[in-house]
């Protein structure tokens, strides 16, 4: 009797165990479904994100440099800017911050006439008939469309990567020469900007803003004036000397109308985010001079620093913009040529070297934009290393 109710109890447990297992399995198998089936959702998901329009941002990254690099035009940054809604000062990102990317629908909207993909059949037809009939006229006035939109694909090449010695087409853009800035002494104070018509406080292209004018009172309709701000006081490197104020150009606003004390404009070109307080100064249309584009060699042998640079970047390379402690009181010019020379080091005096010091290396060559008494801004236009304030300049 004992053995009986002992099997049955035996195999009582071996059923709970098996329905236990069966149970167990089942559930894994609905995971392993549901897995399978959440990678379909996120597909179909409108809102998803695709990782190549990702960017995460690196130590030094800006949004100019960002929209510079991988959108291939600067001035795209505001629209950086307000895709990336966390971001409340463009000027403040961090690394591993996650910059979204314009999509591709502002890709199929810019090259909508030139792609056409669901019109070209429809063209490819009257092609044939044209050819069947002798006035060619239809066929004539084809090629200038295609190269119209065509222009659009070679415009790229302004971006000039890798930047050849020979290449200065970047240097045509007369954007680049009017918001390259300058290092000055004294400074002239056309307006300061005291609000906007939509109570804004950061502004860009087509803001409508309000000026004190008081201290211009010739100031009228249509006239145009540059906004600027002080980013700092600038100290030379290796003497500590003042050099001046770094001024940094920040847009283009043109007088739409005058009261007693205030003016009203509208923003026409933005160059960086703009504020209240900045200020305006006279403006002076910046032009791509022959001096600018010609292999403009120095008429004298100078020496001299980096005493500055433009986005208040550690490391400076190809395409940045810096500042010099020469100007028209050394015989600089606009377009002149300088290497930058990287001082070679000293060995130690218990080596072979015995305490000599090593020959320096041309680390990098620059190119002025534009002159001021006893400053010059210029261009990098290729480097090996990476370029900093007190870095020596030498004549090419």
């Amino acid at each position: 009797m004992i053995r009986v109710y002992g099997q049955r109890w035996i195999t009582a447990m071996l059923m709970t165990v098996v329905f236990i297992i069966i149970i167990i399995s089942g559930n894994s198998i609905a995971q392993e479904a549901v897995i399978k089936e959440e990678p379909q959702q996120a597909q179909k998901g409108e809102l998803q994100v695709p990782e190549e329009r990702k960017y995460l941002v690196k130590e030094g990254d800006t949004l100019w440099d960002i929209s510079t690099n991988i959108m291939k035009d600067p001035f795209l940054w505001p629209r950086l800017w307000k895709d990336n809604k966390y971001i409340i000062n463009p000027d403040l990102i961090y690394p591993g911050n996650v910059i979204i990317l314009p999509g591709e629908e502002i890709v199929i909207k810019e090259a909508e006439p030139v792609t056409a993909p669901l019109t070209a059949p429809k063209e490819a037809e009257p092609i044939k008939k044209a050819e069947e009939v002798p006035p060619p006229a239809d066929e004539e006035a084809a090629p200038p469309v295609e190269e119209e939109f065509a222009a659009p694909a070679v415009t790229p090449q302004k971006e000039a990567r890798p930047f050849t010695l020979e290449g200065v087409g970047v240097l045509t853009d007369e954007v680049l020469l009017f918001s390259s800035g300058f290092i000055v002494s004294r400074l002239e104070d056309k307006g300061v900007i005291v609000g906007s018509w939509d109570k804004k406080v950061l502004l860009s292209d087509n803001d409508v803003i309000y000026i004190n004018r008081k201290n211009n009172p010739a100031i009228a309709n249509g006239d145009k004036y540059t906004i600027y701000k002080v980013v700092r006081q600038v100290k030379h490197p290796i003497t500590e000397k003042k050099m001046g104020h770094l001024v940094k150009i920040l847009g283009v606003v043109q007088i739409t109308d005058v009261k007693k004390d205030v003016a009203t404009g509208t923003i026409i070109r933005s160059f960086d985010y703009i504020g209240y307080g900045d200020k305006l100064m006279p403006y002076k249309k910046a032009l791509v001079t022959d001096e600018l584009l010609k292999e403009n060699a120095s008429a004298r042998k100078l020496r001299g620093y980096i005493i500055d640079v433009k986005d208040e970047k550690i490391q400076n390379a190809q395409l940045d913009v810096v500042y010099i402690d020469k100007g028209t009181k050394d015989g600089v010019t606009i377009g002149n040529r300088y290497v930058v020379v990287r001082p070679g080091e000293k060995t130690s005096r218990y080596s072979p070297g015995e305490g000599m010091r090593l020959p320096g290396q041309i680390v990098g060559e620059l190119k002025i934009l534009s002159v001021q008494e006893g400053t010059s801004a210029a261009l990098v236009l290729n480097s090996v290393r990476t370029i900093t304030k007190g870095d020596i300049i030498e004549t090419k």
